[in-house]
């Protein structure tokens, strides 16, 4: 048989062709085949199983969503061990229709148990899973009683058992509040018994009791207020700790492993060191009094010196970007250089007449009524010496003499325009703390309005607990938060 060469090389690329095909159906996994069938067939219903979950539909419409999970593990059950196809499009399509019904459940579940769904999440926030695990896991099964009842059609068992389920969700929140913040404080005070601090450490003990009965009763009566009942907690957990102290020092006392002049020497010494990083000589003849009114003195007078030094450093920066914008007119005008200069001059004469009236706001009031601060051209005055009663906006006679005072400064800026800041600890909620502060404000900036003489405009903001200076687990602290900043914009 003779072959033309045309045909044989055809001949020879079919053979190849055909040894290619072989080699790659032999090199093709069971799995790759899987992967392509699985895409066509489940992607409806795996579409329908994100809806679902999205809806939170295994918590809100369970008896669907457990349906559409099975049929959909028996379809991917049946496609692993290659079973039947039909089977498999029969299950998928159970899947979609269950996932698809649970998604809407849920939907009404969550209009129908929007006050419960709340609770759940509070106390999910308070980590009651965690720290009341029991109370947790009895409003779970009294929940899931009112979505497995909502979801049968039985809408007025529903209700009871929600109502049911959002009481005990509260419960487990207050529970976990309470253990997550009081529980230490207890065990504290259980070792502090246990070493007779009733009798060595007297007043610790009693104070550690009273504050955590105080942090408990505020909490079960504003849970969603916790920072002053975490604050008691703290306190109440300091003072457990002293009482410990105190009783292990007086129980080496009596055994005569420690004498109480060593006590005293060591307590002395700490108090030199403070002392000497200040510079400052202190002795104890009779007490320690004479010692910390010398530290505190030299306390005061180191934050003078700083508040001048940053005054300085205000005045320079301004002298700088004055020199800056010489700089820049010379630049820009060269053969104008006498404009500049006398641009300079003004910009020089004024920040000379800003200084001046400065130090004359800060010479009006002693340094329990008011701090002057300064930035910029803007003068802060901080009214430490004005109080209001709790929860008061109302200005005491006693505090208008200094706010005459305030008047005398203000003056000292013809035209300014005028902001009276009012600001709370974080006692209390944000909104009562907003409203608060923004009461105050408005009963100075209203007393200044009523008395005259403040030239330019003058308006109140409440700031409530936005903006505090110091920490607020102090009562110090606290007490320098609350407070009313009046800003001069000259």
């Amino acid at each position: 048989m003779n072959f033309h060469p045309s045909s044989t090389i055809r001949l020879l690329l079919v053979l190849l062709s055909l040894i290619g095909a072989s080699s790659s159906l032999h090199a093709a996994q069971p799995g790759d085949e899987v992967t392509e069938l699985r895409e066509p067939l489940f992607e409806a219903a795996t579409k329908a199983l994100s809806r679902a979950n999205s809806a939170k539909a295994s918590i809100l419409a369970p008896l669907a969503y457990a349906e559409g999970a099975q049929a959909y593990r028996r379809a991917e059950k049946t496609l692993a061990e290659a079973g039947s196809i039909e089977s498999i499009r029969n299950d998928v399509g159970r899947a979609e229709a269950a996932f698809s019904s649970a998604a809407e459940l849920a939907a009404a579940a969550d209009v129908a148990f929007g006050g419960t769904l709340r609770a759940r999440e509070d106390a999910e926030n308070a980590e009651a899973e965690r720290y009341a695990p029991d109370a947790w896991r009895k409003a779970e099964v009294t929940f899931s009683e009112a979505v497995t009842a909502l979801e049968r059609g039985r809408e007025r068992s529903a209700g009871r058992s929600a109502e049911k389920a959002l009481n005990a969700y509260r419960d487990a929140e207050l529970e976990a509040i309470k253990t997550n913040y009081l529980s230490e404080t207890r065990t504290l005070l259980e070792d502090a018994d246990e070493l007779r601090a009733e009798r060595y450490a007297p007043q610790s003990f009693a104070q550690a009791s009273e504050l955590l009965s105080t942090a408990e009763n505020a909490l079960t009566e504003d849970r969603y207020d916790t920072d002053r009942p975490r604050s008691l907690a703290q306190q109440a957990k300091h003072a457990a700790r002293h009482a410990i102290y105190v009783s292990k020092q007086a129980d080496q006392i009596r055994r005569g492993d420690l004498r109480l002049e060593d006590l005293l020497l060591a307590w002395e010494g700490s108090i030199s060191k403070v002392a000497a990083q200040l510079d400052i000589p202190v002795y104890f003849d009779t007490g320690e009094s004479e010692a910390l009114a010398s530290i505190q003195d030299g306390v005061l007078d180191l934050q003078t010196r700083l508040r001048a030094r940053d005054a300085s450093l205000t005045e320079r920066d301004e002298q700088i970007e004055a020199m800056r914008a010489q700089v820049s007119d010379l630049q820009q005008n060269l053969g104008d250089q006498s404009a500049a200069a006398q641009r300079l001059n003004a910009v020089l004469k004024q920040q000379e007449e800003n200084r001046r009236r400065f130090a004359a706001v800060e010479s009006l009031f002693a340094v329990d009524q008011a701090s002057v601060l300064r930035k910029g051209s803007t003068v802060i005055v901080r009214l430490i010496g004005l109080t209001f009663d709790s929860g008061a906006a109302e200005i005491k006679e006693e505090h208008k003499p200094l706010l005459v005072l305030l008047q005398d400064a203000i003056g000292q800026f013809p035209g300014a325009s005028v902001v009276v800041e009012g600001h709370t600890d974080a006692f209390g909620s944000d909104a009562v703390n907003l409203e608060l502060s923004q009461r105050r404000a408005n009963a100075v900036e209203t007393y200044l309005q009523e008395q005259g003489g403040t030239g330019g405009q003058v308006t109140a903001l409440g700031y409530g607990e936005s903006q505090p200076l110091a920490n607020n687990e102090t009562a110090e602290g606290r007490r320098r938060n609350r407070r009313i900043d009046v800003v001069i914009y000259p």
